[in-house]
């Protein structure tokens, strides 16, 4: 069901959208809504904001709101979807997000300034991020999701600790890039690695092979080698 196209907001959830959501709340909210089936996502969600305005008693929709809608009113095997779902999300900052979208106004031919916008601020493209965009823009959901992945600029997951790129180039391969990057592509595929590795053609800087960047930040030369030393053996 999440590659299928949300409906349209009710005036309701754009009133609560608007400022009263509290913590990851909307992205719950909208997370449980990809549950239900297209045809009728549009009734249930005015049901459940209607329930859920209930429970905020006036106040901010908060997470535990919608917690409770989905242990008193969703049935299993769905519930524990939703539940499962909750538990991976991000703390990811909706407002930002929805600021983003307001800040980019048009149709679907916005959505990837909106995704290069979303991705500076949070460092990758969040699912409930992705989902607030399918809807405010009116665009399948599997549609951005093939975006995100068709795209390298692009990221679904959150960067690790070290975000390392290798050059690959034959001046930095003859140079020992080559061996870094065999033992660092040797360190990521074990567990708990700490680091995202990315090989590229090349980094425009062939004169200090071999060439390397560790968070944005360029290596060169024996200092590569030492930096990528230290790393692998954390």
């Amino acid at each position: 069901m999440a590659a299928q196209k949300s409906a349209t907001p009710s005036p309701g959830a754009q009133a609560v959208a608007a400022g009263e959501w509290a913590g990851k709340s909307q992205a719950m909210f909208e997370r449980m809504l990809q549950e239900v089936p297209d045809a009728l996502r549009g009734i249930f969600r005015e049901k459940l904001m209607q329930v859920l305005k209930q429970k905020a008693k006036g106040g901010p929709a908060a997470e535990s709101h919608v917690t409770e809608i989905v242990h008193e009113m969703v049935p299993e095997p769905f519930k524990s979807n939703i539940l499962k779902a909750f538990t991976t999300m991000g703390d990811i900052d909706m407002k930002v997000v929805e600021e983003i979208i307001k800040n980019n106004p048009g149709g679907q031919e916005t959505v990837i300034s909106i995704l290069h916008a979303i991705q500076a601020k949070c460092g990758y493209l969040p699912q409930e991020a992705l989902i607030l965009v399918s809807q405010k823009k009116d665009i399948f959901l599997s549609n951005l999701y093939r975006l995100a992945t068709s795209y390298t600029a692009f990221r679904i997951k959150p960067l690790k600790k070290y975000a390392v790129t290798v050059c690959n180039g034959t001046g930095c391969h003859v140079k020992a890039g080559g061996q870094i990057l065999k033992e660092l592509e040797k360190k990521v595929s074990g567990n708990g690695s700490q680091i995202t590795l990315e090989k590229v053609r090349c980094l425009g800087c062939c004169d200090m092979s071999p060439a390397i960047m560790i968070n944005g930040e360029l290596y060169g030369g024996a200092q590569a080698q030492a930096r990528i030393a230290e790393i692998l053996h954390e």
